[in-house]
């Protein structure tokens, strides 16, 4: 890979991190049978649940188009109402998940289950595509996911995930998420020094405003003109916001459960696209581009099924 056109700012990272080490994070509930299954849940169902459905897991607007639906009582949008149309399913027929049955899967079936108000997910072929290339690599290589999952370091869990055409991404977005949930549910024991945080545009987006990432100014420029880069300047760009997330974490003794959790939501909520919502952000005393009064976006890199 290409040299990375960016650098690290060990003085703003060592403020992030005392700022976020004040503050009181806690991980998201996994548990929550809106989006996941439950407790009681067969242990290979799970597994085959979660990893379908992180494969799965990455952007679902385009453009004006909004994946939004109302369901009973409440507005679900884009990764929620996905992870959402996920549980019906499960609770139907958990089989759905199966290798065998997702080596099978069909794109009319993807685009009849992802349905938002205004039609299917945008991509549904490359959905299904997604999780046929999963079902297929589980059943060629291992029989059940039972057996992919049995492991014993991290790096072999993401060495076997890797040959999974969902999975490739270099910076390990999807494979990072399917470890975080597992690993929250008690079902991969892994070291908190091997966790890293799943980058995507959330937190790429609050890396660049906090400054704890230096962008060289031809790249802050294709920001700024809203340039869409290439595949390998995207992937060298967010393997530098991942070992600047990584850092903070170590100089803050932080959960990067907890701090993924936490940075999903200040970017969906109050770090979001051209109108931060900087009076509500916990974090804006540490804020570079809050006391520059100065905001980039992330950098943009649309079709993709990395994140």
């Amino acid at each position: 890979m290409a040299r990375i056109p960016a650098s690290l700012s060990i003085d703003r990272i060592a403020t992030v991190a005392r700022t976020l080490s004040s503050l009181n994070l806690s991980r998201a509930d996994v548990f929550d049978t809106r989006f996941f299954p439950p407790r009681n849940a067969d242990m290979e169902s799970v597994y085959n649940y979660f990893l379908a459905m992180v494969a799965i897991d990455h952007r679902t607007h385009l453009g004006n188009y909004v994946f939004s639906k109302n369901i009973g009582n409440e507005a679900f949008t884009g990764s929620d109402l996905l992870w959402r149309l996920g549980m019906e399913v499960f609770n139907r027929d958990r089989s759905f998940f199966s290798p065998t049955r997702l080596s099978r899967l069909d794109p009319i079936t993807v685009r009849d289950w992802l349905v938002g108000d205004y039609g299917p997910v945008w991509d549904y072929g490359v959905r299904a595509y997604l999780l046929r290339d999963v079902g297929m690599k589980v059943v060629r290589h291992y029989g059940t996911t039972l057996r992919l999952f049995d492991v014993s370091e991290t790096d072999e869990l993401i060495d076997r995930l890797s040959s999974m055409i969902a999975y490739e991404d270099p910076v390990r977005k999807k494979a990072y998420l399917l470890i975080k949930f597992l690993a929250s549910r008690g079902l991969l024991r892994v070291k908190a020094y091997d966790i890293k945080l799943p980058i995507d545009n959330h937190l790429t987006r609050i890396a660049y405003r906090l400054g704890i990432v230096r962008l060289e100014d031809w790249v802050l420029d294709l920001i700024k003109q809203g340039v869409h880069v290439d595949k390998d300047l995207d992937a060298r760009l967010r393997l530098i916001v991942r070992d600047a997330w990584d850092a903070v974490v170590r100089i803050g003794k932080l959960d990067p459960i907890a701090l993924d959790d936490y940075l999903w939501r200040l970017g969906r909520t109050i770090c979001i696209v051209d109108k931060p919502r900087c009076d509500q952000c916990p974090l804006k005393n540490a804020c570079q581009a809050y006391s520059r009064g100065s905001f980039i976006n992330e950098h943009v890199h649309y079709l993709t099924y990395y994140y």
